[in-house]
């Protein structure tokens, strides 16, 4: 018999996604018996209602091996919303799936049984880029999957929240997630389960569709949010200053490689008018760019060749822009950290 587990899913204004991703859940061919506990954090939209009204259609079918809660909060953020429903989970085992996350019906079937091992802390699954998705949407995925295809064994560093199994006894003595991340709180717990000596694993075979953001807008406010948690990350961890599995020391070294160009581009334009001297820093920008450009494209052929979509030849500059907004970030939290 499979052990019973629980499912948090952290829900903010998420009505375009939640039906799919509870209909995900509902879809499992797992055998043991599963509580649902939707945490909808003050949201502003239907997400509370669909949840309502999906709740209603199990109570009228015959999936009695799954129990649906809805948890109303006030708006706390994604951290705490989480750590509302893994206290209110039942079962030892606690998995948690953001709200634009659906997973494929053999996920928990494959995932559970790695915490047969009592040292295995968590456990998660695999990001894939869905059919159909945006330009924007797909860059981010392709991105993900690239670096997840690069892990080559099961044991990492780091595991995402967005489709993890956790041994819930292990979550409480590392203190639950930390609300002062916005972003990034999903790599704290890794690191203090790490620390703990707990094993952390990622099974490829275990598929989920995550869908990314799908404007320009809201990729770029993602990434100044990731890069602002990430300095707080490295604040709380400063072993991690060359990353973990997911984020190695190739993309660790892009926003202080982009700063560092940026500096010297400034200093170039500042010295040259009433220099020669100034050429040196341009050179210097233009070689460092040159390296990066370098790497990221060799980046981009990796993705193609599995992809096969043309969109990926548009990466290294897309990551540029990244880096960028990444700078901005270090620069932001220089002058405000938290």
């Amino acid at each position: 018999m499979s052990l019973p587990v629980s499912i948090v899913i952290p829900a903010y204004n998420a009505q375009n996604l939640i039906a799919d991703v509870l209909g995900g859940i509902a879809g499992q061919d797992y055998t043991g018996r599963v509580e649902l506990i939707v945490v909808n954090d003050g949201s502003i939209d239907d997400t509370a209602k669909i949840v309502e009204d999906f709740k209603a259609k199990l109570a009228a079918g015959s999936r009695d091996w799954l129990n649906l809660t809805l948890i109303n909060q006030e708006n706390q953020g994604a951290a705490a919303a989480t750590n509302t429903g893994f206290r209110a989970a039942a079962n030892e085992i606690v998995v948690s799936v953001d709200a634009d996350v659906v997973l494929q019906k053999n996920w928990l079937s494959l995932i559970v049984p790695e915490l047969d091992d009592p040292q295995v802390g968590a456990v998660q699954g695999y990001y894939q880029t869905p059919a159909g998705v945006s330009f924007w949407a797909r860059m981010m995925g392709y991105d993900v999957e690239a670096r997840y295809d690069a892990i080559a064994s099961k044991y990492v560093t780091q595991v995402c929240t967005g489709d993890t199994a956790y041994r819930k006894v292990a979550v409480e003595k590392a203190g639950y997630f930390d609300p002062a991340f916005k972003y990034g709180y999903d790599n704290d717990m890794s690191y203090k389960l790490s620390a703990a000596g707990y094993k952390l694993v990622i099974r490829k075979d275990a598929l989920c569709d995550h869908f990314w953001k799908e404007k320009l807008s809201d990729y770029l406010k993602q990434q100044y949010r990731s890069a602002y948690g990430r300095m707080l990350l490295l604040k709380r961890h400063k072993n991690k200053v060359i990353g973990d599995s997911v984020s190695g020391v190739r993309m660790m070294a892009q926003a202080p490689l982009t700063l560092l160009i940026e500096v010297l581009l400034i200093a170039a334009i500042a010295i040259y008018p009433f220099s020669r001297l100034g050429l040196v820093p341009l050179l210097t920008a233009a070689a460092a760019m040159a390296i990066m450009l370098v790497d990221r494209i060799a980046f981009a052929l990796g993705i193609y060749k599995k992809q096969r979509d043309v969109a990926a030849s548009c990466l290294p500059f897309i990551h540029l822009l990244r880096n960028v907004v990444w700078s901005f970030a270090i620069v932001r939290w220089s002058v405000k950290p938290r």
